[in-house]
């Protein structure tokens, strides 16, 4: 076969292996742009409705325990009602039974406070944990509304929930505050991209090697061949 015929063949030494290889870098580039914009799209969309869930279920936490609290008690004997309170809250305020993740982070850590309000000031009756409490350090005026309604922050993986108590005559007493820190989330998305993207590698690669079988088989087919016939 002249050289001519082997440029219009394509079997010119080299060019296969090379359109081989245009291919595969070509598939490997687009499938790694394509799995890393929808992973990422993914764990965007599940982070934004855990935040959603998790602070839609800190407002319904913090709603029944200070619609429990009396607010006629914290004024009229704050010792009191720390002792009551105390013994309370633990048993509505619970973590989940999930509470680790595979890193070693706490999955949903919930903490709470419980204050008395007067003259515009917080009193501290009892918290679970000094760790991520901050009611004392918000403005009055951000949580105090003409209805006295319950009040969120989202700060990065902690959602905290601020709600005010009443005493029957409608009068702010006291102060609820549920804080909630998920922590596990952003080690959790990257572990969920890192698992497509190679999932979406592998997939790749075992598609390129089985195209590249249909160059490979026949070249090793003629070369057994040539081998064969050089023995007789």
């Amino acid at each position: 076969m002249s050289h001519n015929t082997e440029l219009n063949d394509g079997r010119v030494p080299g060019y296969r292996g090379l359109r081989i290889f245009i291919l595969a870098v070509f598939a490997i580039v687009t499938a790694v742009v394509s799995v890393s914009f929808a992973a990422n799209h993914m764990r965007i969309g599940f982070e934004t409705e855990y935040r959603s869930q998790v602070n839609e279920k800190a407002v319904q936490i913090a709603e029944v325990c200070s619609n429990m609290i009396s607010g006629d008690e914290i004024e009229s004997d704050p010792t009191t009602a720390q002792q009551k309170y105390a013994a309370v809250l633990p048993a509505i305020v619970v973590s989940p039974e999930i509470s680790s993740s595979d890193d070693g982070s706490t999955r949903d850590s919930r903490v709470y406070a419980l204050y008395s309000y007067s003259n515009g000031a917080l009193t501290t009756l009892l918290q679970s944990s000094p760790d991520g409490i901050y009611a004392t350090t918000i403005p009055v005026s951000v949580w105090l509304t003409e209805n006295a309604s319950i009040y969120s922050i989202q700060e990065g993986n902690r959602t905290t929930v601020l709600s005010p108590i009443k005493d029957s005559q409608g009068k702010v007493t006291g102060l609820f505050e549920l804080s909630v820190s998920y922590d596990f989330l952003g080690h959790f998305g990257s572990q969920v991209e890192k698992r497509a993207l190679m999932s979406a590698l592998l997939a790749v690669g075992f598609g390129i090697f089985l195209f590249s079988l249909q160059f490979i088989v026949p070249a090793t087919v003629r070369l057994i061949r040539k081998k064969g016939g050089l023995s007789k």
